[in-house]
């Protein structure tokens, strides 16, 4: 976990902290859980698109196996 700075105007750092009481939490927990509920969903979203995109190729290895030696090789 990193520390941050943030500037947000003394009203609502009040306002904030009384919510986050009445909550059973603190601010800085309130930010972190608002954070998350936030920007969490988008990287699901790009993970399921992801997921869907890959899930609709199809391929063929022919009986290929590949081993790290020879991956290593083609990339040289």
């Amino acid at each position: 976990m990193k520390n941050i700075t943030l500037a947000i105007e003394e009203e609502v750092i009040t306002a904030g902290r009384a919510y986050a009481a009445r909550h059973n939490t603190t601010l800085n927990q309130l930010v972190r859980d608002l954070l998350e509920k936030t920007v969490m969903p988008d990287r699901r979203a790009a993970a399921e698109e992801m997921l869907r995109v890959l899930n609709g190729i199809s391929g063929h290895s022919r009986g290929w196996k590949w081993n790290r030696e020879e991956a290593h090789e083609r990339r040289g």
